[in-house]
């Protein structure tokens, strides 16, 4: 199995980490690359996982349906994310969500046995794999804030907030698109456009694009 090693440099849990670390810590060997069509199911809500899914390629959303079968978008996954890696040390590991691709794409698959001695051998790696678990839980408790409000714009202030704390500014460019941040704070799509320019009126935000920027931030923190 050939993958650049600056592929895997993107992934949060290689930062700060030059490539012959990471050729030195990653057995290419145990693992296993997989290319998906568009709208592929990869996992099933409930299925046994064994190993760390890195995104190389393309996009994957996480879903999760209720009783009624209505499906709920947690998070959108991107060349960059990995899943899979909060189940590492629970002792009956199945995935809690359903993952179907949004574009082709290609995951490579760390078997855990492998990912436990990554993190007993290098620092750096151990590091960066708390800190993705933090920032994991964050996401989670995000979504369960967006889900508390009703209304369209608390929604979207909560989830532009989100955005601009991960930019560190209030100028960002949106890492989703309109289809994918209603499907994310479970509103019809023509009611995010709506409401961004009934913000931008108001004098909340400017809209430029995929361009943000947010004019009042203290009127962000819901």
């Amino acid at each position: 199995m050939n993958i650049p090693m600056s592929q895997l440099r993107k992934n949060a849990l290689f930062q700060q980490m030059t490539e012959e670390e990471i050729r030195e810590l990653v057995d290419l060997s145990s693992c296993t690359l997989e290319v998906y069509e568009k709208d592929t199911l990869v996992v099933q809500e409930n299925d046994p996982c064994s190993t760390l899914g890195v995104v190389l390629e393309g996009k994957l959303h996480i879903q999760q349906y209720d009783r009624s079968g209505d499906a709920l978008t947690i998070n959108v996954f991107r060349h960059g994310d990995c899943f899979g890696a909060p189940l590492l040390f629970t002792p009956h590991p199945l995935y809690p969500f359903t993952l179907l691709t949004l574009t082709p794409s290609t995951v490579l698959f760390i078997p855990f046995e492998q990912l436990t001695r990554m993190l007993r051998e290098n620092p750096t790696f151990n590091h960066n794999y708390l800190a993705f678990l933090s920032r994991h839980i964050l996401v989670l408790k995000n979504k369960i804030k967006i889900l508390s409000h009703n209304d369209v714009r608390s929604r979207l202030m909560i989830y532009l907030s989100r955005e601009m704390d991960l930019a560190e500014s209030p100028r960002f460019t949106l890492r989703h698109k309109k289809t994918e941040i209603a499907e994310i704070i479970k509103v019809a799509r023509p009611s995010v456009s709506r409401e961004l320019t009934n913000m931008e009126r108001d004098g909340l935000l400017e809209l430029r694009g995929q361009q943000v920027e947010i004019l009042l931030p203290e009127e962000f923190i819901l």
